[in-house]
C-alpha cells in the first residue's frame, strides 16, 4: 500500500535542529561528550541549509520569553522574518512520497509524533549553540556589525558560565570574532583581549580556545608584518597537541611563515610541507593556494626544485602560473628572465605576500648558474660570466664567485690578477655524503607520518570492551583447561605413589 504525506520543506530542517537540541540535552544530562562531538560535526552541513526564517521560528518555538538570549536575538533578526517563518508552512510545501508496506503503518504514525517535537531550553549549551547559529548565519550574509555584537554578547555568556561543555562554543565564537574585526579593520584593537582571553583559557585548562586563540594572535601579526612578537608569542606558548586537525594545519602554516622570514628555511619547509599533507583535499582552496605559494618559495630558497606536481592540481594551476614561470627562471639559472617574471607579477607577489621573499632568490638564480657554468667550462673570465649570468655588471662578478666557493655552491680557484676562475673537476657525487644525507631525510620523513598516524589513530569503547570480553572469557577457559589437566596430573600421580612395591 503507498502512501503519499505531505511535509512542510522548513519544518524538516527546524526538525533536524530540534534534534540536535536534544542531544545536547542528552549530552548534559548523561555526561556523554559524543553527543556534543556529533552535534558540532553536523555544524558545518546546518550552516549550509539554515535561513533566517528557519532560524527564527527556532529562536521563536526554543527560548523561554524571559530569555536575555532571545531579546538579543529578536532585535537582531527582523521582526518581518518571524512572520514569514510562519506563513511559511502554508505557502511552500514540498510534497514527498514515502512508499510504505502496510507493516510499517504503525512505524509511520510515531514518526509524524516525532515530527512535532517541542524543544525548550533549559542547559547553557543549547543557548550557546542557538547564538552560534545566528552568528553564523549573520556571517553568511555579511551583516558584520550585529554579528560583532553577538560575538560580544556569547563571549560574556560564555565566560561567566565557566562549564566545560561550552568550550567548544567558545572557541567557535572567538574564531568568528577574530574574522570579523579583521574584516571591519579592527584587528589591532582586539590584541589585547585575544591575549586575556589566551591566558585565560590556558588557566582552564580549555583546549580547543587555546588553539584557536594562538592561530588568531598568530594571524594579528601576520597581518601587522610582527614576525618577531609572533615568534615570541610561539617559543613563550605550546600549542596543544590534541587539537583539531584544522587548527593545527593553521598553526603549521603561521609558522612556516614566521620561520621563512627568519631564514630559518629547512624548518619552514617543514613545516610547509606537513600542513599541505593534512589540509583537507576537497574544499579549502583559498588555503591550499597560500600554502603552495609559500612553499615553493621556501623550497626554491633551500635550493631545491618544487616538483610538477606542485603546479598541476586541478583547481589550483590557474593560480600558480606566475609561481611555475618563477620556478622556471631559478631552474635554468637566467638572471634576466627571472627579473622579468618578478617585475611583470610584482602586484600579485605584493597581494600574496611573498615579494620579499622572492627578492631574496635573486642569489640563489645566480649560484644556479655558476653550478651550469661549472660543469660547462674549466676557465672562464668575469666578463664571460658576467654577460652568461645577466649581471648588472662585472665588478661584483669576483665577490659573488668568492661566495660561493665558500658556501660550497662551487669548486673553484679564482685568479685575481687575469680576472678569471677555474673551476676543479667534478668527482664521483656518490662517493660524497650528499645521497646519505638525502636518503636519511626520506627515512625521517617516513617515520614522522607513521608517528602520526599511530598517534591519531581511533580505537572504539565498544570493540575494546568486547575484546576485552573475549579475551577475558578465553582467559577463563584456558585456566579451566589447566585446572583439568593439572588434577588429572595428580591424580596420576597419585596412582603412581600408591603402586605396590612389586611392579616397581
Amino acid at each position: 500500500m503507498e502512501t503519499s504525506i505531505l511535509v512542510p520543506k522548513d519544518l524538516i530542517t527546524i526538525q533536524d535542529l530540534k534534534e540536535q537540541l536534544l542531544l545536547l540535552q542528552k549530552s548534559v544530562d548523561e555526561d556523554e561528550a559524543r553527543y556534543l562531538v556529533r552535534v558540532l560535526r553536523k555544524l558545518s552541513i546546518t550552516r549550509r541549509r539554515i535561513t533566517p526564517q528557519i532560524l527564527a521560528k527556532l529562536i521563536e518555538e526554543s527560548l523561554k520569553e524571559e530569555s536575555k538570549t532571545k531579546s538579543l536575538l529578536i532585535k537582531i533578526f527582523p521582526s518581518t522574518l518571524i512572520k514569514e517563518a510562519e506563513g511559511e508552512e502554508e505557502k511552500k510545501d514540498m510534497q514527498i512520497e514515502i512508499e510504505k508496506e502496510e507493516e510499517e503503518e504503525e512505524e509511520e504514525e510515531k514518526n509524524k509524533q516525532q515530527r512535532n517535537i517541542i524543544v525548550q531550553s533549559k542547559y547553557p549549551e543549547e543557548k550557546a549553540y542557538l547564538q552560534l547559529l545566528s552568528l553564523l548565519e549573520l556571517f553568511k550574509l555579511k551583516d558584520y556589525e550585529n554579528a560583532l555584537k553577538l560575538c560580544e554578547f556569547s563571549i560574556d555568556f560564555i565566560e561567566k558560565k565557566n562549564r566545560r561543555t561550552l568550550d567548544s562554543f567558545l572557541s567557535k565564537v572567538f574564531f568568528y570574532y577574530s574574522r570579523i574585526n579583521e574584516i571591519l579593520g579592527h584587528s589591532k584593537q582586539i590584541r589585547k583581549k585575544l591575549l586575556s582571553a589566551y591566558r585565560t583559557s590556558t588557566l582552564r585548562r580549555d583546549v580547543s580556545t587555546q588553539a584557536v586563540l594562538i592561530n588568531c594572535l598568530l594571524r594579528n601579526y601576520l597581518q601587522f608584518n610582527l614576525y618577531d612578537q609572533g615568534d615570541k608569542l610561539i617559543s613563550k606558548s605550546q600549542f596543544p597537541p590534541n587539537s583539531l586537525n584544522s587548527q593545527h594545519v593553521r598553526y603549521l602554516y603561521y609558522l612556516g611563515r614566521i620561520k621563512a622570514i627568519q631564514l630559518d628555511y629547512t624548518e619552514s619547509f617543514r613545516c610547509l610541507r606537513e600542513a599541505k599533507r593534512k589540509s583537507p583535499r576537497a574544499g579549502a582552496r583559498g588555503f591550499r593556494l597560500s600554502v603552495n605559494k609559500f612553499l615553493c618559495i621556501v623550497q626554491l630558497l633551500t635550493g631545491e626544485i618544487p616538483e610538477i606536481e606542485l603546479f598541476m592540481e586541478k583547481d589550483l594551476h590557474k593560480y600558480l602560473k606566475p609561481y611555475f614561470e618563477l620556478t622556471s627562471a631559478v631552474r635554468t639559472g637566467n638572471l634576466g628572465d627571472f627579473k622579468k617574471v618578478v617585475l611583470r607579477e610584482a602586484q600579485v607577489f605584493k597581494a600574496d605576500q611573498t615579494y620579499s621573499l622572492i627578492l631574496r632568490l635573486r642569489q640563489n638564480v645566480i649560484k644556479t648558474g655558476l653550478k651550469k657554468l661549472n660543469s660547462a667550462y674549466s676557465k672562464i673570465s668575469f666578463e664571460d660570466i658576467s654577460k652568461k649570468l645577466q649581471l648588472d655588471s662585472s665588478d661584483s662578478v669576483e665577490s659573488i664567485c668568492s661566495k660561493a666557493i665558500f658556501d660550497g655552491v662551487i669548486d673553484a680557484i679564482i685568479n685575481h690578477e687575469e680576472k678569471y676562475i677555474k673551476f676543479k673537476e667534478m668527482g664521483d657525487l656518490y662517493s660524497t655524503l650528499i645521497p646519505q644525507k638525502a636518503f636519511g631525510q626520506r627515512i625521517k620523513f617516513c617515520l614522522n607520518i607513521h608517528n602520526t598516524a599511530v598517534k591519531n589513530m581511533r580505537f572504539p569503547e565498544e570493540l575494546l570492551k568486547e575484546q576485552e570480553e573475549i579475551d577475558t572469557e578465553e582467559g577463563k577457559e584456558q585456566l579451566k583447561e589447566l585446572e583439568k589437566m593439572s588434577t588429572n596430573n595428580e591424580e596420576g600421580k597419585g596412582d603412581f605413589d600408591q603402586g605396590e612395591p612389586g611392579n616397581l
